[in-house]
């Protein structure tokens, strides 16, 4: 669930998945995909990471970043 928050003075983050090599692109050696987020607290964000984590057979491409806003 992608969701916009605004009005917030601190940093966000998102939950990226990252992808490597042919998959992120002819031109990409490396792609980060939003999966989830914004959020508004560095804990939150986490849980959210390690949770898609579990459900995707453990796998260990979804990461932290500091949100970026592609609008």
């Amino acid at each position: 669930m992608l969701r916009k928050i605004t009005g917030s003075n601190g940093e966000l983050y998102g939950v990226y998945y990252v992808v490597f090599g042919s998959l992120a692109g002819y031109d990409r050696l490396v792609k980060e995909y939003l999966w989830s987020g914004p959020y508004d607290r560095l804990k939150t964000a986490v849980n959210q990471a390690q949770e898609l984590s579990r459900s995707h057979q453990n796998d260990n491409s979804f990461v932290v970043r500091k949100y970026k806003d592609e609008t």
